[in-house]
């Protein structure tokens, strides 16, 4: 009997209430079809780390606390300053694949987000010919000259930015365009890498949902607050036909797979209209009296009054290496010094003064670093029971919030990293996660204890990351799993499919006997 195969088509950030929806309505055929002949299960993704940590933790089978990948900014260790923390040569351990082609079998891996080329790999991978997040490592692939090949073959992916400040209808056109043209030029390629030879690991990704999902969301959902009637019906149904487009892209693909393959399609995680009040975290901190300045000391401007070139050389900065940008910073300290004038940033963070802060995270997500002593480089709070009688004083009076505009409370709820988490780079963590209520807009927060904040959201997307995904399989057992798949689980079971052991560093379990048998 022939060794078993496996085809996994991940499908980046697309929401699952949708899918499910549009495939019993009869949009989705081919998912519709999986759905009907195979089983499906919800993947539950990591909590309060969504963009940051989602794909690490896929690929490693480790926690955010471990493999140090939970937001695009975040502190650099034992200092005030922000540094890009998803660069793909971050991941401390190789992906699980890697221990596939160990084992001697054939792989081929194309466009995993925050993967890059594994080396001497037993078959191919290629890396940000078409993902959504390409700064996070070059186009490039194993073998080198394979990437070189594919551009030549299939050109490059129509959509180089998905994010642009004041997209006008007719730009929301041009992208809608490019989207679908990108997914038909992906499906081409993967099932022209598919048919290079008979692998026995083939995984793909398509994410073009991820980018749709962004930038759309307000044009499908009459009750988002930036909804535009002037939208064509076209513009409307912008999310629909994108995956419309990778349902047939995924039929085509099944269509080459060989009789007796088993396949798994994995939403990575999900999508709904960007609601939350991390924006306002700064402020209800200032109210309760933990992150107020020295008046002496000059306040960074916020991002929205800095010059246009100041936000431009800004955020190229954290583009750069971090290697790259100490070397910069050590040849040319006076360069540095007039960029940061320039961009209105201080030498001085002010968070060195402040005994909590909110820092950078899910964009759904709210975090905040308490300043501890023997951790931060000017730590003002105590360890032991002068930092757990701020954090507490923090929860509650972050659970006291209301969101004026509905009456609900704004927080679904706030935790503790080491809660949630365990693991070598929790103290790299944010000290509080705070989940918002993605229901309504968040313009406002009021309790007895603050009074009132406000302050408009100013973000140019109108969907973002919720949480959880959808695992469907073919070949396995039938029918609906109530019982989640943890994101981690996901890699160990692949490798449990295939009779590989998993690694020590492994810090999931295989749901492969549960996926067969139930």
């Amino acid at each position: 009997m022939p060794p078993s195969r496996l085809v996994l088509i991940g499908i980046d950030a697309a929401s699952s209430a949708l899918v499910r929806e549009w495939a019993a309505a009869g949009d989705l055929p081919t998912i519709a079809g999986l759905l009907k002949s195979g089983f499906s299960a919800t993947i539950a993704t990591p909590l309060g780390v969504l963009e940051g940590g989602i794909w690490p933790t896929f690929l490693t089978s480790t926690s955010p606390a471990s493999h140090g990948m939970f937001s695009h900014l975040k502190l650099k260790p034992r200092t005030y300053d922000l540094e890009v923390g998803m660069y793909a040569n971050r991941l401390p351990v190789p992906p699980f694949w890697t221990h596939l082609s160990r084992a001697g079998k054939r792989v081929a891996v194309i466009d995993a987000p925050f993967a890059r080329p594994v080396r001497k790999l037993n078959g191919i991978h290629v890396t940000n010919w078409g993902a959504h997040d390409p700064w996070c490592w070059r186009r490039s692939s194993w073998p080198p000259h394979l990437i070189g090949e594919l551009v030549r073959r299939f050109g490059s992916h129509p959509v180089d930015t998905c994010d642009i400040e004041s997209r006008s209808l007719e730009d929301c056109e041009d992208l809608r365009a490019r989207l679908i043209a990108g997914v038909e030029k992906k499906t081409a390629l993967l099932r022209h890498c598919l048919e290079r030879e008979r692998w026995d690991f083939f995984f793909g990704v398509f994410s073009e949902s991820h980018c749709a999902g962004h930038q759309f969301w307000h044009l499908m959902d009459p009750r988002h607050p930036q909804h535009d009637r002037k939208a064509s019906e076209t513009l409307r149904s912008t999310i629909r036909d994108v995956y419309r487009a990778i349902d047939v892209g995924v039929g085509t693909i099944l269509g080459g797979v060989a009789p007796g393959t088993h396949v798994l399609l994995m939403l990575s995680h999900g999508m709904g209209p960007y609601y939350a009040g991390s924006h306002l975290l700064d402020l209800v901190l200032e109210r309760l009296g933990v992150n107020g300045a020295c008046a002496a000391a000059p306040a960074p401007r916020a991002e929205g009054s800095m010059s246009t070139p100041g936000r431009l050389l800004w955020t190229l900065r954290y583009l750069l290496p971090y290697e790259l940008r100490l070397e910069l910073k050590s040849r040319l300290p006076k360069a540095v010094a007039t960029l940061r004038r320039w961009t209105g940033r201080p030498d001085s963070n002010p968070w060195c003064r402040m005994r909590a802060f909110a820092v950078p995270s899910n964009n759904m997500t709210g975090a905040i670093r308490i300043n501890l002593k023997g951790r931060e480089p000017e730590g003002l709070v105590g360890p032991g029971v002068e930092y757990e009688a701020l954090r507490q004083e923090i929860i509650d009076a972050l659970l006291a919030l209301k969101n004026p505009e509905t009456g609900r409370p704004a927080v679904q709820w706030v935790a503790r990293a080491e809660d949630l988490y365990e693991g070598p780079r929790l103290r790299d963590m944010p000290d509080l996660l705070v989940e918002w209520d993605h229901s309504a807009p968040i313009n406002t927060l009021c309790s007895p204890q603050i009074g009132r904040v406000s302050q408009a959201f100013g973000g140019h997307r109108t969907g973002d990351h919720w949480q959880n995904g959808l695992l469907i399989g073919r070949g396995f057992r039938t029918g609906e799993i109530t019982e989640p798949i943890c994101t981690q689980d996901i890699a160990p079971t692949i490798l449990d499919f295939f009779d590989v052991p998993r690694p020590a560093t492994c810090e999931g379990k295989s749901a492969l006997s549960f996926l067969r048998n139930g």
